[in-house]
């Protein structure tokens, strides 16, 4: 897929200039490649150089080394075995490289360590035992240290770089929600990708999301390698474009509703009857992270959607979030569920899903003065007739 847009969407500039990124990037479909409002796009991704020359460096790799791997035994492996290939190729392409070191990875380190000093410390994270588990948790998972974290950290470990490649899981494609809707543009979709780029927990230099930096980096014209997929979830508009609909997203939690408001502004041009819709956006500052600001603008002065939007770091105001919104418009959030709407809720799995459910569950007990029990058997009902639907993703 050909990328023919890459711009910032977060401002630069102002009295409030915003220090992280939001991209929005648009890709040429190649022909015969169709895709739906509520589809998802699968990133075949690249791990950065500056990553893969930290791992090739630990192994005493240099630039321009290549390798040939064998097969041991009959069981298969996604490595490029029995050709020969670039050390940086491999660790680029093939591989994830920031993923979490496991207990066993660790124990795998143990048997290749000699070191009197380096040996117990590594095995203290690798045992069964409580005080063990809870030193695992405590270094290794909350800062999510990697192998090759490990490795420097500790480099008196002797490990084989083909054991190391073993140990590894496959590079695998990462998913994006789609944020437009064919309807505007069959041959053209777009993506809206947070970029993750902070200072990594390990303590160790910056931690960057493979895929976010590798599109974050891609110039227009320059080619992608890139898929559909349908999820098989009901994650869509309903087929009756004159039925209601409640959108909650924030952040990067609005691309699907960006399709979906493509999708009915186009029906709505076309003469077909639309349903009331409610977007529920939230950010930290208007002059920072509102994403697509003139586009939703206009949308809601087309009638196409009623916008809110929640401000989270306005100077000397209280922190604003998407489920405050939904309690300060539960009139009219009510009357249209009762109207039969379809409720969406996109984002952080971790904090914001389950606070936008409270929220619906407390406007429940307001309006029919039920208790908890009677709000959760609601939202599970709401939920098995497909109006209640969450596409979440756990926190960065």
């Amino acid at each position: 897929m050909a990328v023919t847009v890459n711009r910032e969407l977060h401002r630069r500039d102002g009295a409030q200039p915003s220090d992280r990124s939001t991209r929005h990037v648009e890709l040429e479909l190649p022909a015969g490649v169709t895709y739906r409002a509520g589809d998802h796009l699968g990133v075949i991704a690249h791990n950065a150089e500056s990553l893969v020359k930290r791992v090739a460096a630990r192994f005493g790799f240099e630039r321009d080394a290549f390798v040939r791997l064998r097969r041991t035994g009959a069981r298969k492996s996604f490595l490029p075995v029995d050709e020969t290939i670039s050390v940086y190729r491999l660790l680029g392409d093939y591989v994830e490289l920031q993923d979490v070191a496991t207990r066993s990875q660790i124990q795998t380190l143990v048997e290749h360590t000699e070191c009197p000093w380096t040996r117990p410390r590594l095995a203290a994270l690798a045992g069964d035992d409580e005080a063990s588990t809870a030193r695992y948790k405590a270094e290794v998972m909350a800062t999510r240290k990697s192998l090759v974290d490990l490795l420097e950290e500790y480099p008196a470990c002797a490990l084989p770089f083909h054991v190391y490649l073993e140990m590894l899981a496959p590079l695998a494609p990462r998913y994006y929600s789609i944020s437009s809707s064919p309807l505007r543009d069959e041959r053209h979709l777009s993506i809206t990708v947070g970029v993750v780029d902070a200072p990594a927990r390990s303590g160790r230099g910056t931690y960057q999301g493979v895929c976010s930096n590798y599109l974050c980096h891609q110039e227009d014209a320059t080619v992608i390698y890139a898929f559909v997929k349908d999820t098989k979830s009901a994650f869509r508009l309903p087929e009756d474009a004159a039925t209601p609909i409640i959108m909650i997203g924030p952040g990067t939690g609005l691309a699907p509703f960006r399709g979906f408001l493509q999708e009915r502004a186009w029906l709505k041009s076309q003469g077909t009857p639309v349903g009331r819709s409610m977007l529920f956006f939230g950010c930290r500052h208007p002059e920072q992270d509102f994403l697509y600001a003139d586009e939703l603008a206009a949308l809601a002065r087309d009638g196409v959607t009623d916008l809110k939007v929640a401000f989270s770091r306005l100077p000397g105001e209280k922190k604003m979030y998407v489920q405050d919104l939904l309690l300060e418009e539960q009139d009219a959030v009510w009357q249209m569920i009762e109207s039969g709407a379809v409720v969406y809720v996109c984002g952080d799995a971790s904090r914001m899903a389950p606070d936008v459910r409270r929220a619906f569950a407390a406007i429940h007990a307001q309006k029919t003065g039920g208790g908890e029990a009677a709000a959760n058997r609601w939202l599970d009902e709401l939920t098995a007739e497909n109006r209640y639907l969450v596409d979440v993703w756990a926190a960065s």
